[in-house]
């Protein structure tokens, strides 16, 4: 009897244990410093103080993707529990992959007065000097239907320039650079962490997203509506965590440091980085809400030329900002 009594003592601990393990976050990124979670991962390791829930109620820990809509599937398939959408991946997630997913936070935003934007680039020699001079050129994108690509083609259409009339060639942005100028492309996203290459005179800026689209929600943060019911408290913890991270790195008391931690994750050198967490970096909302009407009004322009079959109504179907309104409040008493 003592052995069955101990036993099922020990089930009833390794059960208690068991639900006691820390919920993991898988967090889907494209392109880092703009997109934040490998800089915080990297934060953690330095400042774990900053972390309060996290190996608690959570862990969390990045995961690196090509652009926004491959992480439709994973998120699909619950590779990722948060996925780093563009507008036109969060329309395709409800209509082509008929997901129910809600939108529950801020990555970064575009177009805002006062801030970076998105940034197309030539050759400094190049012949092309209009959009209209793209006609038959190569143009480098990170994925069909992210927020770069689709910002891209906005602008070309107002330009008159339809799909056919140009060659999409699908790279990641570090090689960007040096398939311009290697002459395999005629036009990239220069990402921020880059643009010095403009004011070394290697490249000419063409056009910014900011012309096409105004000002957007470039990428927020997903879920599906099921993980956030199943784990919301800890999700709440983890958006605490992450606007405390946020808050720190916009200090500018803390900018030297935050453009080491940049350095350390890009391997870019730090006089290359003074901009980010700066008035010439994309916008990064401190309190780690989204822009829900700026994010429909990038899919109803989308939509407007074309880059969609079918639109999408966002707020309120698929739309949650409980658990970043109860994280702000966790902050604030914290």
């Amino acid at each position: 009897m003592r052995s069955i009594a101990a036993l099922a003592a020990a089930f009833v601990i390794a059960a208690t244990s068991a639900s006691a393990d820390p919920w993991k976050i898988r967090v889907g990124w494209v392109t880092t410093p703009t997109h934040l979670q490998p800089i915080i991962d990297e934060l953690h390791n330095r400042h774990p103080e900053l972390f309060h829930h996290f190996g608690k109620s959570y862990v969390a820990e990045g995961e690196r993707f090509q652009g926004t809509t491959p992480q439709i599937q994973a998120l699909a398939i619950k590779e990722v529990e948060v996925a780093s959408f563009g507008p036109e991946a969060l329309a395709l997630a409800v209509n082509n992959a008929h997901l129910d997913v809600r939108a529950i936070a801020d990555v970064f935003q575009d177009g805002v007065p006062g801030y970076g934007t998105v940034t197309y680039v030539v050759k400094a020699n190049s012949p092309i000097r209009t959009v209209e001079d793209l006609k038959g050129k190569n143009v480098a994108t990170n994925a069909i239907g992210s927020f770069g690509d689709s910002a891209m083609r906005i602008v070309m259409r107002e330009h008159g320039l339809a799909d056919r009339d140009f060659t999409s060639v699908e790279t990641n942005f570090a090689t960007m650079p040096a398939m311009l100028d290697d002459g395999k492309v005629d036009l990239i996203n220069l990402v921020p962490q880059y643009r010095y290459m403009i004011n070394e005179g290697k490249f000419r800026t063409l056009f910014t997203a900011a012309q096409g689209e105004g000002r957007i929600q470039a990428v927020l943060w997903a879920m599906r509506a099921d993980v956030i019911a199943e784990h919301r408290a800890a999700l709440v913890d983890f958006l605490e965590d992450h606007i405390r991270a946020v808050r720190w790195l916009l200090d500018p008391a803390h900018h030297d440091e935050a453009v080491a931690i940049c350095a350390a994750v890009t391997k870019g050198k730090p006089e290359t980085l003074q901009y980010v967490f700066t008035k010439d970096d994309s916008f990064h909302a401190p309190d780690g809400r989204p822009d829900i009407p700026a994010t429909q009004h990038a899919i109803d322009v989308e939509m407007k030329y074309g880059l969609m079959q079918q639109g999408l109504k966002v707020a309120p179907n698929y739309v949650d900002l409980g658990p970043i309104d109860d994280a702000n409040k966790q902050f604030g008493g914290s």
